[in-house]
């Protein structure tokens, strides 16, 4: 039996595959270590979930930290996940020019709802 290995993609090839068209804006996929995953749809309870919680947080940890909602964080260079919520440093530029990386982020407070 002939075995396969599978080469992951890192973070920077990831986010060429989005600038050269090979992925576009339309699909929802994530990088999980190396591997391009679509993501589950958003059901309203899901939704509604992630919004509560989401601005509870905002409120509990107003000017303490910062709250991203279903938006990409850099775990290592082959994993890009976007959590539903995950509590990062506060960034002056609102990280404008890359996304929270592992030393940005606060571990237990990573979310995904459902």
């Amino acid at each position: 039996m002939t075995q396969t290995r599978v080469r992951p993609w890192t973070v920077n090839e990831y986010h060429r595959m989005f600038e050269t068209g090979i992925i576009t804006e339309n699909e929802r996929v994530e990088l999980i270590d190396g591997q391009v995953i679509p993501m589950s749809a958003k059901n309203p309870p899901h939704a509604a979930t992630t919004l509560c919680a989401s601005d509870y947080l905002k409120r509990l940890l107003a000017e303490v930290a910062l709250v991203r909602v279903q938006d990409p964080i850099q775990l290592s260079q082959y994993s890009e996940p976007e959590p539903d919520i995950a509590v990062v440093q506060i960034d002056t530029r609102k990280y404008i020019d890359h996304h929270p990386a592992i030393a940005y982020y606060f571990k237990p407070l990573i979310l995904s709802c459902f």
